[in-house]
């Protein structure tokens, strides 16, 4: 596993690998960086960005918002050598943020966690999820999970996990390739999501530093 490198937001987590590409993982704690949000807006945050902000209700809201921005600003500035706060960072007509320079990046976020991917060779997706108790976990699996989904599901369950853990693994997943794909839940209907490269983040995130035990997260990274 790459050692971690440090950085003002955030630190390298990892490399994973997989047959149709290769991505480099950073996370941040977003509470480790309260405090700095302030100055996080003036440094790295675009004029949109920060306008953006102020619509914020939440003070937690608005602290995730500049903290993931901050985060994926400085990843892509220092793989691009462009200025943080001239990247200019556009979307897709399904809403998936892209940059110009022949390089695709992903971002993700779950409780207190920021996941930002980037990889050089193809579109992916990135997903986090939190271990926890899910409500309504059974309308959600009748609700969102295809047929194959609620397999893997049921697979999973007989080895031991419990219904929510399952559900959490088997959403990371989904949510990894779709996101790869560039489309939302709500496209998810259409599009060949099964086709989709995906892999576990488990071994990058069993290693997250700075955070106790019980928080554990399951995760995926997709390349389509």
């Amino acid at each position: 596993m790459t050692p971690l490198s440090t950085r003002e937001v955030g630190a390298r987590l990892g490399r994973i690998t997989g047959t149709s590409g290769a991505a480099d993982v950073w996370f941040a704690w977003i509470g480790d960086h309260a405090r700095d949000v302030d100055r996080f807006s003036r440094e790295f945050l675009s004029a949109d960005e920060v306008a953006r902000r102020r619509q914020y209700r939440s003070r937690e809201a608005a602290e995730r918002y500049v903290v993931t921005r901050s985060l994926v600003r400085i990843v892509l500035s220092e793989h691009l050598g462009i200025s943080a706060r001239d990247i200019r960072v556009d979307r897709t007509d399904t809403g998936k943020p892209v940059v110009a320079g022949e390089v695709h990046f992903n971002v993700t976020h779950s409780a207190d966690l920021i996941l930002v991917a980037l990889s050089d060779e193809c579109p992916i997706g990135v997903d986090v999820e939190r271990r926890r108790d899910v409500e309504r976990v059974h309308a959600l699996v009748k609700r969102w999970l295809t047929d194959a989904e609620r397999s893997e599901l049921d697979q999973l369950i007989a080895r031991g996990a419990t219904t929510s853990d399952a559900f959490l693994r088997v959403w990371s997943l989904k949510e990894a390739r779709l996101k790869a794909l560039g489309v939302g839940i709500s496209g998810a209907a259409t599009a060949a999501a099964h086709d989709v490269e995906v892999r576990s983040l488990d071994e990058l995130l069993d290693a997250l530093p700075g955070r106790p035990e019980e928080h554990h997260y399951v995760g995926a990274i997709a390349f389509a």
